[in-house]
């Protein structure tokens, strides 16, 4: 075999080694490609899905409950806070006061990027048989159009005790029934008046409950949350 003819046989050896390298790397991108796609788009729903935990504590029981439904939620939490100081008896007094007369206060963040989530639990006390007034804010100062909204309460007592009571009851009974209707259907209200659709609220009565009592609670609450999640979809 003369010169020539020897370095064409080998270099035909030698494309054909890269053809065959060529495919089975490209083979080898294509697999990888296929098992790393769908992951990357299920963790992207993943993050799109997941609801957002809005809340504001005056007592950190709120706070509590915030903190369990972000553990087994797989959400994301954000605090609101106002500059006025709520803490001990005369915060107390202030807050109720404020709740009463619906008085505003400034927030931070006052304008959270809510863009990203379809579903937003709003975490609020009740002062005053009302919302906290920092949540009053929130609902004033964002748009929540587009989104599912539950409502998570706290406060000493709860506040569907009087609901059991038929119009022969009591004057004073039927009175405190109606009138926490009537606070009810305000908060709802307030959540359509901002763009969003109510979809639930699960109220946490904390008067002389321990924090293992509360957590206990809050994980029935994960289960209802769930259960409203579900039925959307």
């Amino acid at each position: 075999m003369n010169r020539r003819g020897y370095f064409i046989k080998k270099d035909c050896k030698f494309m054909g080694f890269i053809k065959r390298g060529t495919l089975k790397g490209m083979l080898l991108l294509l697999c990888a490609t296929l098992l790393l796609v769908p992951c990357y788009v299920l963790a992207e729903e993943g993050s799109v899905e997941n609801p957002l935990i809005i809340y504001y504590s005056r007592t950190g029981k709120t706070k509590l409950v915030s903190d369990i439904l972000e553990e087994h939620l797989d959400a994301h939490l954000l605090e609101i806070k106002d500059p006025v100081d709520r803490t001990g008896h005369l915060g107390y007094m202030k807050s109720a006061y404020d709740a009463f007369t619906h008085r505003r206060t400034p927030i931070k963040p006052e304008q959270p990027d809510l863009s990203p989530y379809p579903y937003i639990i709003i975490a609020s006390p009740i002062w005053s048989w009302n919302l906290c007034t920092p949540i009053h804010t929130l609902f004033e100062k964002n748009s929540f159009e587009g989104k599912k909204i539950i409502l998570i309460t706290t406060a000493n007592i709860h506040i569907m005790k009087y609901e059991q009571y038929a119009d022969d009851a009591p004057f004073i009974k039927r009175f405190l029934r109606d009138y926490l209707r009537g606070k009810r259907e305000t908060a709802v209200k307030e959540v359509s008046s901002s763009g969003g659709e109510f979809v639930g609220h699960y109220h946490f009565a904390t008067k002389d409950t321990t924090d293992e009592e509360i957590k206990a609670e809050a994980l029935k609450c994960v289960e209802y949350i769930e259960e409203i999640i579900s039925n959307m979809e």
